[in-house]
């Protein structure tokens, strides 16, 4: 029974390294090629075409759903799901939903400092944003988060079927968050793109790290 135990815990460990490798693959391969210069071309006729497709009904949506990334929401939601966490009893799981958190916010500033990137010029951008704009902050902090919250919560859960809706439902959100940014020509799609694979690598690295010294289920 223990040797089962081990074997699964040990190809659930193999998955999230694969997963791991391959989220952070994407970011260092879209950093290398900023700073090599080969994606400013990309990125302006993405933003370009983003800027055709507004209309007002499509900007105040945009607004909303931009949202979901932003300081306010991301620790709300963070507080919330700690707190359910600590009424469940789940000390790792709540241990693992704050470093996901602030984990994120660190990636994102020590990323951007580095980096450097100046953000899309300003008559591009229907909202206000400050800071650099590599990597998107917005992205990497709800990829970490929800998809975090999205490991946490199918341990919960028996039905595949239920776990798979979990993960299609943070992906849409995922997604959704990514191009309201270009949308709203605050960031590029490269700046989204490394964002949400440099959020994910940290919430599977968490994962696999809680499944091989967390000793959770």
């Amino acid at each position: 029974m223990s040797r089962t135990l081990f074997s699964a815990r040990a190809a659930r460990l193999s998955l999230w390294l694969g997963s791991i490798a391959l989220t952070l693959g994407i970011f260092v391969r879209i950093t290398r090629e900023l700073i090599e210069g080969d994606v400013g071309a990309v990125d302006s006729a993405v933003l370009l075409a983003a800027a055709r497709m507004r209309t007002p009904w499509l900007t105040s949506a945009a607004v909303d759903v931009t949202a979901l990334g932003s300081i306010t929401l991301v620790v709300l939601f963070s507080a919330f799901t700690l707190l359910v966490l600590l009424v469940l009893r789940d000390r790792m799981g709540a241990l693992q939903m704050l470093a996901a958190s602030v984990g994120a916010g660190v990636l994102t500033i020590v990323t951007k400092d580095l980096i450097e990137r100046i953000r899309p010029p300003e008559a591009q951008q229907l909202i206000v944003a400050s800071g650099f704009s590599y990597p998107s902050g917005h992205s990497v902090s709800t990829s970490a988060l929800y998809l975090t919250i999205a490991i946490i919560a199918c341990g919960y859960v028996q039905r595949s079927a239920a776990r798979v809706a979990i993960f299609l439902a943070v992906s849409a959100v995922l997604i959704m968050v990514g191009a309201s940014r270009v949308y709203l020509g605050v960031h590029y799609a490269t700046d989204v793109l490394s964002g949400i694979s440099l959020g994910a690598a940290w919430a599977l690295l968490l994962a696999g790290f809680f499944t091989l010294f967390g000793h959770r289920a």
